[in-house]
C-alpha cells in the first residue's frame, strides 16, 4: 500500500495497521533547456499572482479575491469548477475586473509557461475534512519546479516539505487578512523572497518524479520476489 505523503502513510497505517508507503506525485524535473527558459521570464508590472487549479469550494479562492482589494498586484486563475460563476459575480461586485483575470482551462504546456511567468504561487485549503487537511496538491510542486514562491496553507504534509527546504510562506488560515499578510510580504521582503526562490532551485532537483519513480519501481520489485 502507498500514499502521497508521511501524515496520510502514518493515518492509514494505523488504521490498517500494517506499514504503509509513501510515493509522492510529484512533477518531471525541468530540463537545463527549460531552466534556462524559465531564468528569462520577463518580471511583470504589476507583479503577478498565480492559482492553478479547480474553482472549486474550500480552496479559499473567495477570499484570495476579497484580499485582492488592497494589494498593488494581478491575480490570474487558471482553471474552472463549482464556484465558477460565483467568483466571476464576486470580482464583478467588487469592481476588481481589472486586477483579476479568469483564465479558463489552460492546458499542460501553457500552464507551465504560466506559472514560470508569476511572481507568487498560490495554493490554499480550508480545513473542510480529512482529504484537505492531509493533501499535497500538485501545485505545490509546480511552484517549485518553476521556481517561484507560494504562500500556502500551513496543513501537516506541506509543513513537514517546508521545514525542509523552505520554498513557501506559511499561513495559518484563508481569511483574507492573512492572505494579504502573507502576499505582501512575499511582495515587498526581497530578502525573503530571495531566499524562497534560492531554495526552490535546489528543492527541485530533489523533489521531481525521476527520483521518485525509483522508489515506486522498488516496491513494485518486492511484489516480484
Amino acid at each position: 500500500i502507498y500514499t502521497v505523503g508521511p501524515a496520510l502513510a502514518q493515518l492509514f497505517g494505523l488504521r490498517l495497521n500494517r506499514e504503509v508507503h509513501v510515493i509522492r506525485n510529484l512533477p518531471a524535473q525541468a530540463s537545463a533547456e527549460q531552466l534556462s527558459s524559465l531564468s528569462q521570464q520577463p518580471s511583470l508590472n504589476p507583479p503577478s499572482i498565480f492559482y492553478q487549479g479547480a474553482l472549486n469550494e474550500g480552496r479559499g479562492l473567495e477570499y484570495l479575491i476579497d484580499a485582492m482589494k488592497g494589494i498593488d498586484a494581478k491575480l490570474l486563475l487558471a482553471g474552472e469548477g463549482d464556484l465558477s460563476s460565483q467568483l466571476r459575480e464576486q470580482v464583478k461586485a467588487a469592481g476588481l475586473q481589472e486586477k483579476v483575470q479568469f483564465l479558463g482551462y489552460v492546458n499542460p504546456d501553457e500552464l507551465r509557461t504560466l506559472t514560470a511567468k508569476a511572481t507568487v504561487g498560490v495554493n490554499l485549503l480550508e480545513s473542510k475534512g480529512l482529504s484537505y487537511y492531509y493533501s499535497l496538491a500538485n501545485k505545490f510542486f509546480d511552484y517549485i519546479q518553476a521556481g517561484v514562491p507560494q504562500l500556502c496553507i500551513d496543513f501537516p504534509e506541506y509543513n513537514f516539505i517546508n521545514n525542509k527546504y523552505d520554498v513557501a510562506l506559511l499561513v495559518k488560515n484563508c481569511s483574507a487578512n492573512e492572505i494579504k499578510t502573507g502576499l505582501e510580504r512575499l511582495l515587498t521582503d526581497k530578502m525573503l523572497y530571495s531566499r524562497l526562490q534560492k531554495n526552490c532551485g535546489q528543492c527541485r532537483q530533489h523533489l521531481n518524479w525521476e527520483m521518485e519513480e525509483v522508489k515506486l519501481l522498488a516496491l513494485y520489485e518486492q511484489l516480484l520476489r
